[in-house]
C-alpha cells in the first residue's frame, strides 16, 4: 500500500473481530512507530502491549462512571451521544479490541505528547497497511488516578502516559467527514470554500453564489 493511499483510506475503527493479532505483525507495527519524527531526535517513547481482556474491562468499568460524572453539565450533541455510549450496556472504552498498545513518554521530554502522537500515527497507518483496524483512545486518562489499578499498565522507568491505540481486525469503519478549509496565502481576506451545486465552481462555504460574486468584486479571495 502506497503511503498516500494509506493516509487517505485509514479510518478509526470501533468494531473488531474476536481475533488476536500475530506477534510478528504487532512487532512490525510498533517498529514503525519508532521511526516517527521527534523533537531533537530524542525518541521519548516506550510501549505496553495489553491483551488481557479482563484487565481492559476493569479499566473501562472504572473509567465510565467517572467520565459520566465529568460530563454531567455538558449537553451539546457530541457530549450527549458519548454519554449515551458510556451508559449503554456492554460498552468498553477500548471497543473490545483484542490488543491495546499504550505509548508512554519519558517525563524529562518536554514534547513527549506530541512525539508520542506522531509515533501513534505511524503505528495506525502501519496497522492499516496490514488490514488491521485501529482507534486512538483518550478515555483511559482518568484511570491514572488509581495507581493500584494501573500498576501493570505503566513502565518502571520515569514515564508519563501519552496515548492509547486499540488494534484489531476491523469489522466496520466510517467514511471521513469533509471539514472546512481556511487558507492563509499572503494579504487579503480568505474564506472557507465549498463546491457550488449550481455552477460546479468553488465558492465560499456558508454563503450563497451571489454573496461570493459580491465578495470577489470587493477584493476577497476564494481558494480551494
Amino acid at each position: 500500500m502506497e503511503a498516500i493511499d494509506a493516509i487517505m483510506t485509514r479510518r478509526s475503527v470501533r468494531k473488531f473481530q474476536n481475533q488476536q493479532i500475530p506477534d510478528a505483525i504487532l512487532g512490525k507495527i510498533i517498529k514503525t512507530g519508532t521511526y516517527a519524527p521527534s523533537a531533537l531526535a530524542l525518541q521519548p517513547w516506550g510501549f505496553v502491549v495489553v491483551q488481557d481482556q479482563a484487565f481492559l474491562q476493569r479499566v473501562s468499568d472504572y473509567c465510565k462512571p467517572i467520565m459520566i460524572s465529568h460530563m454531567k453539565d455538558a449537553h451539546d450533541g457530541m457530549s450527549d451521544a458519548f454519554r449515551a455510549l458510556l451508559e449503554s450496556e456492554g460498552y468498553s472504552i477500548y471497543y473490545h479490541a483484542p490488543t491495546v498498545i499504550m505509548i508512554i513518554g519519558k517525563t524529562e521530554s518536554r514534547f513527549r505528547e506530541i512525539d508520542c502522537s506522531l509515533c501513534a500515527e505511524n503505528m495506525m497507518l502501519a496497522a492499516h497497511s496490514h488490514g488491521i483496524g485501529s482507534c486512538w483512545v483518550g478515555s483511559t486518562e482518568v484511570a491514572y488516578d488509581n495507581k493500584e489499578l494501573m500498576a501493570d499498565f505503566t513502565s518502571r522507568r520515569a514515564t508519563a502516559r501519552s496515548g492509547r491505540s486499540s488494534l484489531g481486525t476491523l469489522r466496520k469503519s466510517q467514511r471521513p467527514m469533509i471539514r472546512r478549509i481556511h487558507w492563509l496565502r499572503g494579504s487579503g481576506n480568505f474564506l472557507p470554500v465549498r463546491k457550488s451545486m449550481k455552477t460546479g465552481v468553488w465558492i465560499s462555504t456558508g454563503y450563497s453564489d451571489n454573496y461570493c460574486t459580491i465578495a470577489l468584486k470587493r477584493g476577497h479571495n476564494l481558494y480551494r
